[in-house]
């Protein structure tokens, strides 16, 4: 109840609510980024001593017991291997999708330490998603590319994008996949449900993720009545608009018995919740190299994709790419008949896809992952 109300005067008195908000940044956020800024340095030792930049400035990456998402997940498995170093060390290592509000001030400041910059590029923004605002949001990333001696592309697709809408800097570069940690990523001693479900993981930043999701799991209905979808993470915004939508979709499907919401998932979590599905519905249009990939095929599930992306270039045989038009102006998106007759084909053949997935991710290990950033990390720093 107090939520709604304050939402209604936010709307309301927008004025009023910026200043306020501003005022708290400038006291909780930008006075104390400034202070901290001022005592980075370059050190002096040869050894590797990374500094990693999170959305909490300076603090260190999440562990696995914290909740981490997206491009942090990387930085809990790289500063568990190489420690996160403050206020002195040697480089620099920067994920383009983690921002913090200072953004800027703070790349200035590790350039001018003289520290070396280490890039990781997820994707860009491209009209589809972005729609006007695609250009605003690619200026931020080409800012700290151009800042970059040497640039992590997460996936082919990832620095295709890259060369069409950021112009990146003529600098050393790789394609290096996002790791799963086979030994904790493996099948749970958890018993399968009867009935066939579905993982739809991550976020669902997006309302169409969660829509052709719902449409998918109406169509199986059709044919499996018992058919149920998981759903995790955080739905769009504003929240309550989200859920609002979603409690109509599903009574007008007729979901709302067949649909579970989990939320918000630890690393340490999610094994254990991946193992009580039978295969995941990757819903994201063009997603660049998704993490969640390698951990679910990892733990043995399938998966059925939208065809474009970096997503292909991950799964291969390990589960079904409905082929889509690829475009960036605008989405095309496979019918949810399309995507429901292949998690049928998955699930008929899940012994099959189920090893497939398991073998596939090995190609993703983490040790792998990270030996190619010991070999980047010395290089950069002799270079």
């Amino acid at each position: 109840m107090l939520r709604r109300l304050l939402d209604s005067l936010k709307r309301t008195f927008p004025g009023f609510f910026g200043m306020i908000f501003r005022v708290r940044d400038m006291l909780l956020i930008n006075f104390p980024t400034r202070l901290q800024m001022l005592r980075m340095r370059r050190t002096t030792s040869n050894n590797i001593q990374v500094f990693y930049l999170t959305t909490h400035f300076p603090k260190r990456p999440a562990t696995r017991s914290e909740h981490a998402h997206g491009g942090s997940v990387k930085l809990t498995y790289l500063a568990e291997n190489f420690p996160h170093h403050f206020p002195s060390a040697n480089l620099a290592y920067i994920v383009t999708t983690i921002g913090h509000p200072l953004h800027n001030e703070i790349l200035n400041t590790i350039k001018q330490t003289g520290l070396k910059f280490i890039v990781n590029h997820d994707g860009v923004a491209f009209p589809a998603w972005a729609g006007n605002q695609y250009i605003k949001f690619n200026k931020i990333s080409k800012r700290i590319l151009d800042h970059a001696n040497f640039i992590v592309y997460q996936s082919r697709f990832s620095k295709l994008s890259a060369n069409l809408y950021l112009s990146p800097p003529d600098v050393q570069n790789e394609i290096v996949y996002n790791p799963v940690d086979a030994h904790h990523f493996s099948p749970q001693d958890v018993k399968k449900p009867m009935e066939l479900t579905l993982l739809l993981g991550g976020n669902q930043y997006e309302k169409y993720r969660l829509e052709l999701a719902l449409q998918t799991l109406h169509s199986l209905l059709k044919v499996i009545p018992t058919a149920r979808l998981i759903v995790t993470g955080t739905l769009w915004l504003p929240e309550q608009e989200a859920w609002t939508w979603t409690n109509a979709a599903l009574k007008e499907m007729n979901l709302t018995d067949h649909v579970e919401f989990v939320g918000k998932y630890t690393q340490a979590e999610a094994p254990r919740l991946y193992s009580k599905a039978h295969l995941l519905i990757h819903t994201k249009y063009a997603d660049p190299c998704p993490g969640l990939i390698p951990e679910v095929m990892s733990c043995g599930l399938p998966v059925v994709h939208i065809g474009n992306g970096g997503v292909p270039e991950l799964v291969e045989g390990a589960g079904i790419g409905l082929p889509v038009e690829h475009s960036w102006e605008r989405y095309d998106l496979p019918e949810p008949e399309a995507m429901a007759h292949a998690v049928l084909q998955v699930y008929e053949n899940l012994n099959h896809y189920s090893q497939a997935a398991r073998e596939q991710a090995q190609k993703f290990a983490l040790e792998k992952f990270v030996a190619k950033h010991r070999e980047i990390f010395a290089k950069v720093l002799a270079s």
